[in-house]
């Protein structure tokens, strides 16, 4: 059974916005679920586009919490969450707003589904491994797992809505000429972040998965569990795990 631990201040503001951040994409998700059968998607982004941007910028936030609240430095492993964020912000900012009339295309139906998922399953995953440090089995599994799904869908669908705001940028414009750049760099770009989804995550997810395995057994020849804190590849928010106070454990 999680027991529930003690946390410092710092920690407190980290878990609460892990819970705050999934009741608020959850509740986009869920908005988003009424609305397109509803409305339709020609008739969504009436209903969703404003709320659902404001959201997007949350994984920003957050980052910019972790990092003034736990103290730890900046490593190459947060450079995946901060350049996505700054991505989803550019995204709904940068192509979207300026070009509303690209967010009645299909694509965008499926953005708003990708990230959805995507981010209530990391809020919630984080929010159980800090406050109790471990999770249920199922959002342990789905939290190293679900890129096989929601990666292909966000980035397939945010080059569909870069491409057809091409039709709204003027011709030869700075902004006609980034876009084009931003196409061409997704390919590259989206091959190297799949590549780290498939190794880290799934490198991590062996690793506390041995861990976990080994706690078990041990627990059943009646000793203490061994410590199923994560070795130090792992990324800003395993870092933060292991370095809670002593003291403010029960």
């Amino acid at each position: 059974m999680a027991h529930l631990y003690p946390l410092p201040t710092n920690y407190k503001l980290v878990f609460f916005h892990n819970v705050c951040s999934f009741t608020v994409w959850f509740c986009c998700f869920g908005r988003f679920l009424v609305l397109l059968p509803l409305v339709g998607r020609k008739f969504l982004p009436g209903g969703i586009a404003d709320f659902f941007h404001i959201v997007s910028v949350l994984p920003f936030i957050g980052f910019l919490l972790v990092k003034s609240c736990i103290g730890v430095g900046f490593s190459k492993y947060d450079l995946w969450a901060l350049f996505n964020s700054i991505k989803m912000i550019w995204i709904c900012y940068g192509v979207i707003f300026p070009h509303p009339k690209i967010a009645k295309h299909t694509s965008y139906s499926f953005l708003i589904s990708s990230w959805c998922i995507m981010y209530m399953i990391h809020y919630s995953y984080y929010a159980f491994r800090i406050k109790t440090k471990s999770s249920p089995k199922f959002l342990f599994w789905l939290n190293f797992h679900h890129h096989y799904f929601t990666f292909p869908v966000a980035i397939i669908s945010e080059m569909i809505l870069v491409f057809l705001s091409l039709g709204f940028a003027e011709e030869n414009s700075w902004v006609e000429i980034g876009l084009k750049f931003t196409m061409l760099a997704y390919i590259p770009i989206g091959y190297f972040q799949w590549e780290y989804l498939n190794g880290q995550r799934l490198i991590r997810y062996n690793d506390l998965k041995k861990k976990i395995e080994s706690s078990s057994t041990r627990n059943d020849d009646g000793t203490p569990p061994r410590n199923t804190s994560l070795s130090p590849l792992q990324n800003q928010e395993d870092i933060q795990l292991r370095t809670i106070p002593s003291n403010s454990r029960s």
